[in-house]
């Protein structure tokens, strides 16, 4: 039988400096994560052991670094290097999904926000 586990973080909110233009880097704004991390995770819940699973909590911590240490031009470089550091930092994760939404891009026109979502797999 195959496994499909799922661990998520959904809506972690930041304030950062990203975009193209010279007011969105000065000014700043909020930015929103989500994280899908396929895993299998059947023995730390058989065992109850934090140290057989993704710690999500240091998942948010490099998340938080990748997303306000720098500025970045686009929120695709953001999705995409937070991808990248969970497949490289967790060896249990087989799959990613990375969600980064940006409310009130520089568009002309009413929408909630723009979002982009990088899929990696192993």
């Amino acid at each position: 039988m195959e496994k499909r586990h799922l661990i998520r973080l959904h809506n972690a909110v930041f304030y950062a400096y990203h975009g193209n233009h010279h007011e969105e880097r000065r000014l700043g704004g909020k930015f929103y994560v989500d994280v899908d991390m396929e895993t299998d995770f059947t023995e730390a819940a058989e065992n109850d052991t934090l140290a057989k699973t993704v710690n999500y909590a240091d998942v948010y911590d490099f998340i938080q670094d990748i997303v306000t240490s720098s500025k970045v031009n686009l929120i695709e470089t953001i999705a995409k290097r937070i991808a990248d550091k969970i497949l490289l930092d967790f060896p249990i994760v087989t799959g990613v999904s990375v969600r980064v939404r940006k409310p009130g891009a520089p568009i002309k026109g009413v929408i909630d926000y723009v979002e982009v979502q990088v899929d990696e797999r192993r």
